[in-house]
């Protein structure tokens, strides 16, 4: 894939992705005034079954819920395993993580006041123990959230991320010898190299090379600045770009801190660590490295609640599109409550089609599966397609 060079050229790709998002099956115009596409996707009424053709990136959202109740720890076990029992059939390339994979970086003891039942050590073994079960099967991203750094939110910019997932936790990712999908690995806020800030390049099988970029949670100036930096290196100006990070979109659809307000509860400007002014939002992020980038077509995060869901597309400063979206799912099965199974073990499975224009999300859960409902969400809001430039 080539993006083009003269006006002309960009006219003529422009007009290519709105001919695209015109089309019932693709539906982008649409959802941008609110109104959703009708047509139904192909969701197997046996998930086993897997698809045909393409290449899919599996997304975890937030799963603190998850970890910090020992009693739920199983559920995200069972993800991961579903998960690992599914690569071939659903042609699984790649698993993300949006971050939020504790609710607690660090306390001595659990309990109390929504905030589980499991010590800190506890909730990152557990974590560690089922993405375990994908390592070395297929290469993984992540991003951090607010709950993986200080002690219980976001005080401080430590955080224990980086002694249960390290640059070469898994080889696929980084054997630390050159091997893996690892193009290069940040500094975090220490001055040490870390998956907290890193870029990967993977190329699926019609030819198409993604750049992804996943960056901290709140990211600092100096990561944003690494980030575009890297984004501005030739060998990557026709690569798709994808952004993954904890915090970019709200329920309402809106970037957070678009509408101006950065005293929202959840926007990184009202935690410790992003108090001072050293941090960004979604607004903050998309004025500062994505607007201007000449390839980034997606932008992915979790970290809101409410809806759990949200999307939007706007174009970037060469006139393309850009897909943003947010799939949480914390709250849903009871959440936080003592009595809640965590989130009821939605993912996301994107697939890359083979026609080359098209990115189908589905959002899949084996919990529902196992306890023989209906695996699928299957709402406009929670599965859809958006359109891709051509390779």
């Amino acid at each position: 894939m080539s993006l083009p060079n003269s006006a002309s050229a960009k006219l003529s790709r422009r007009s290519f992705v709105t001919g695209l998002s015109a089309l019932p099956l693709l539906g982008a115009a649409r959802y941008l005034n609110g109104a959703e596409s009708a047509t139904p996707l192909y969701l197997p009424e046996d998930p086993a079954r897997g698809i045909r053709e393409g290449w899919t990136v599996a997304v975890f959202p937030d799963t603190q819920n998850y970890a910090k109740y020992g009693k739920n720890q199983a559920n995200f076990d069972r993800m991961c395993r579903w998960v690992a029992e599914h690569l071939d059939p659903w042609r699984i390339g790649l698993v993300m993580h949006e971050g939020d994979f504790v609710e607690q970086n660090n306390i001595a003891e659990g309990g109390g006041r929504g905030w589980g039942d499991q010590h800190s050590e506890s909730q990152w073994e557990s974590a560690k123990r089922a993405l375990s079960q994908i390592e070395g099967k297929v290469p993984t991203i992540f991003t951090t959230g607010n709950h993986d750094f200080g002690i219980r939110n976001a005080e401080t910019r430590d955080t224990q991320f980086n002694d249960y997932f390290p640059i070469t936790s898994n080889k696929l990712t980084s054997d630390g010898q050159g091997g893996g999908i690892l193009v290069e690995a940040g500094l975090n806020s220490f001055g040490k190299q870390s998956l907290e800030n890193a870029a990967y390049e993977i190329k699926l099988p019609d030819g198409r090379q993604l750049l992804i970029i996943s960056l901290e949670w709140g990211p600092r100036r100096e990561a944003v600045t690494w980030a575009k930096s890297l984004a501005a290196r030739e060998a990557y100006r026709n690569h798709t770009g994808v952004l993954l990070v904890h915090n970019f979109l709200t329920p309402d659809s809106i970037r957070d801190g678009q509408n101006g307000n950065r005293k929202r509860p959840g926007n990184p400007h009202t935690y410790p660590t992003g108090k001072q002014g050293n941090t960004h939002d979604g607004e903050d992020l998309w004025k500062g490295l994505v607007h201007d980038a000449p390839q980034f077509q997606l932008v992915l995060n979790g970290h809101e609640m409410g809806a759990h869901v949200g999307r939007r597309v706007d174009n970037n400063a060469a006139g393309m599109q850009v897909h943003q979206m947010l799939f949480n799912a914390q709250g849903l099965g009871g959440g936080s409550a003592d009595k809640g199974n965590g989130g009821d073990g939605w993912l996301r499975l994107l697939t890359f089609e083979p026609d080359g224009v098209t990115l189908t999300v589905r959002t899949f859960s084996p919990l529902k599966l196992d306890a023989g409902l209906s695996p699928w969400w299957n709402d406009p809001k929670w599965c859809f397609q958006v359109p891709l430039l051509p390779v």
